[in-house]
């Protein structure tokens, strides 16, 4: 148990930050009872990119660009590109683990018709029975197997900055971390030491490296259901791919939940909640709800945003639609924290 800290100051010898930071335990008093404070640091790619990493997924686009073609150009022509609220339009790369879950499923069966002549057409060849199930697998295999094994491998590539040219200063290496990032960032440049990665690390060859959408099917949504005794076998075929692209990118938040229930069970002494660099997106949205369910009512939260007067409404609306009360939370640049 914490003691209450008496004597002299010590000095933080923190690797990577410059000069010395004093070191206090901080208290909270609940009637005559002193609780310690517990923080807990939730770690998204923004915390990344702030300390220099280029781990954007538009980076991730570029390497694609030049080591796999065929992967890149699935990306780019089967997910979606939309005009955001502020009128601007983003790529299939602006929200790559969301655009997983709106594949153009229209556009790659319109693509497969091409594979799919008549048993009767003069050229028809026993050769050619497969072709519809070979281009719809092709495409489909390219945006889950081939990308996640590119995506870890882009992962391995990216270089993590020796020194801090902008260090967040409420960081405390002694505290409770969930991070995002698959990359060993927090520790290396900042000591932490209880980190749980929650899609994995690059640091733990054991790990799995997570990838994907929420969106779960639900019972309309089974193209397997649409076959009947007239659906053509190579269409059959063909749905049942579709049925497995949903299967394979999905990213599976209730049994990663399930894993590591220890630590979510571990945060009912937490009293202040940091989240650095997190946009709070629906796709991460229920291991906010586990959090929510095990912090207590009272934590207080700081949460970063990078951008303008539209990026701090955009993240304060997230956090209301995530359930994280507003009114116990404020908002600042993760440079000024």
């Amino acid at each position: 148990m914490l003691g209450i800290p008496h004597g002299p100051n010590r000095r933080s010898t923190r690797p990577g930050l410059r000069g010395s930071v004093t070191a206090l335990h901080c208290w909270l008093y609940d009637g005559r009872r002193a609780r310690a404070i517990t923080k807990l640091f939730i770690i998204g790619n923004g915390f990344d990119i702030h300390h220099g990493v280029r781990s954007r997924y538009t980076d991730f686009a570029d390497w694609l660009a030049n080591v796999d073609r065929e992967v890149h150009a699935a990306v780019e022509e089967y997910l979606p590109t939309w005009v955001d609220a502020d009128g601007k339009v983003q790529n299939a790369w602006a929200d790559l683990e969301n655009n997983l879950e709106h594949f153009d499923i229209d556009q790659l069966l319109e693509h497969g018709s091409n594979f799919l002549p008549s048993y009767g057409a003069d050229d028809w060849s026993d050769s050619g029975h497969h072709d519809f199930e070979y281009e719809l697998d092709r495409v489909i295999s390219s945006l889950s197997v081939g990308l996640h094994r590119n995506f870890v491998r882009w992962l391995g590539t990216l270089n993590i900055p020796k020194q801090i040219a902008s260090p967040v200063r409420l960081l405390d290496p002694k505290a409770k971390f969930l991070n995002f990032n698959y990359t060993p960032t927090i520790q290396r440049l900042y000591g932490a030491a209880n980190v749980l990665h929650i899609h994995g690390s690059l640091a733990d060859p054991s790990s799995q490296i997570v990838l994907g959408h929420g969106w779960k099917p639900g019972a309309n949504d089974i193209w397997e259901d649409r076959i009947d005794e007239d659906t053509d076998t190579r269409v059959a075929g063909g749905y049942r791919l579709i049925d497995e692209y949903f299967r394979k990118t999905f990213k599976p938040t209730t049994e990663i939940i399930r894993r590591n229930q220890a630590f979510f069970l571990g945060l009912d002494d937490v009293s202040e909640v940091y989240v650095f660099g997190h946009g709070l997106a629906d796709v991460d949205s229920p291991y906010f709800a586990e959090m929510l369910k095990h912090l207590p009512e009272d934590v207080q939260w700081t949460i970063s945003y990078h951008g303008g007067d539209r990026e701090r409404e955009k993240i304060e609306a997230a956090a209301t639609k995530i359930g994280i009360p507003t009114g116990l939370a404020r908002f600042a640049f993760l440079r000024d924290l």
